[in-house]
């Protein structure tokens, strides 16, 4: 849903560039991409890390700890992925040399907005178990998936198209469609107007990741896809996923083809340019900006207080007023959705801008 958001709020120019980027199949949409990094991370584990990213002594709801420790996976995150993604395609300027890179940063500026991709306690919650909606689940499985399923089920209107071609156009058809509307028409252009400039704004002096290491990342990490990278197709045909996300299968499929004269850059897991103490970041991504303030939410709300990790403790139900209405309320997960979805609108209306085209920022109008 991310991708979709992000879809409605490209520049014309920058849709044209995704239908040389990205392989027929996809329709010059995001939306077939969009789990791709989640297909290939069992196969190619040197990606896993890429998918969050611990702060050492991080345990909400007793303490949220953000870098100010230092880093359980410090080289290789959530963060840095981002950031040398956005770099990638910044640098290839919408060759198909960049279909691999726009894969991977579609994926995870999504998880980035996914608090519990920014905490390390249990394995970012897969390990809490809780009861929602009266079955087992873990917390990871509910901010993936769970919430967003109930609310789509439970919207009952915005089933008619808007009179707005820009986002109709956008929307794949699927079940999610009311709910995309919903956060478009009414998050969007009404409640979170005043906040737009904020979202899409980097710090003016960077965006200051505490990387501290000063060692590189092993050369089996930052050539692993190189060497191991087959056809993707190939891979395709003998995969099998593992637990994918709830609405995973409400996405049509795309076959992946083969993947032939990617440049090292676009598959190297060692960060190129967040080193030392900070960077100076002179394009639209700013993702520890970014996921600095996501990260809080797991101390605000996303963990029970009355959670104790002990052994025996009875399941806590999650679907309570006090819990998932409050959440409801402040609109969390569709603002995190709204959020990403822009972020990433923004990111590659910018990186993939021709220089001097004027073209940047968020596509609104909603003609």
């Amino acid at each position: 849903m991310v991708a979709t958001i992000a879809q409605i709020h490209l520049h014309p120019s920058t849709k044209e560039k995704l239908c040389r980027i990205l392989p027929p199949e996809a329709n010059c949409h995001l939306a077939p991409i969009a789990a791709w990094a989640d297909q290939i991370r069992n196969r190619y584990r040197g990606t896993a890390p890429m998918h969050y990213i611990n702060g050492k002594g991080d345990h909400p709801q007793d303490h949220c700890e953000f870098g100010e420790h230092g880093w359980v996976n410090e080289d290789v995150n959530v963060v840095t992925a981002i950031q040398n993604f956005t770099r990638a395609i910044t640098d290839g300027k919408g060759g198909r040399d960049v279909d691999i890179p726009l894969r991977f940063l579609v994926h995870f500026i999504g998880d980035a907005h996914q608090p519990l991709h920014l905490a390390g306690r249990l394995k970012g919650g897969n390990g809490a178990m809780f009861l929602f909606e009266g079955r087992h689940r873990n917390l990871h499985s509910v901010w993936d998936g769970g919430i967003i399923t109930k609310n789509i089920r439970e919207l009952s209107n915005y089933t008619s198209p808007l009179p707005s071609k820009q986002i109709e156009s956008a929307l794949p058809g699927a079940i999610f469609d009311p709910y995309i509307r919903w956060i478009v028409w009414e998050g969007i252009r009404q409640w979170w107007r005043d906040d737009l400039e904020e979202w899409l704004s980097c710090p003016s002096d960077g965006d200051p990741f505490p990387h501290s290491s000063q060692a590189a990342v092993p050369p089996s990490a930052s050539t692993f896809l190189k060497d191991n990278f087959r056809s993707v197709s190939s891979l395709a045909l003998s995969l099998i996923p593992g637990r994918l996300a709830a609405l995973a299968d409400l996405y049509y499929g795309l076959p992946l083809k083969e993947t032939e004269g990617f440049e090292d850059q676009a598959l190297a897991l060692t960060p190129k340019v967040l080193k030392a103490k900070g960077v100076n970041m002179s394009f639209p991504a700013c993702p520890f900006h970014w996921t600095s303030g996501i990260h809080q939410l797991n101390c605000d709300i996303v963990w029970p207080a009355a959670f104790t990790d002990e052994p025996g403790q009875a399941l806590i139900e999650l679907d309570t007023d006090e819990y998932l209405g409050e959440i409801g309320r402040q609109k969390i997960v569709e603002r995190l959705l709204a959020m990403a979805g822009l972020r990433l609108a923004k990111v590659l209306n910018e990186a993939l801008a021709e220089e001097g085209s004027g073209v940047g920022g968020v596509y609104f109008g909603y003609k």
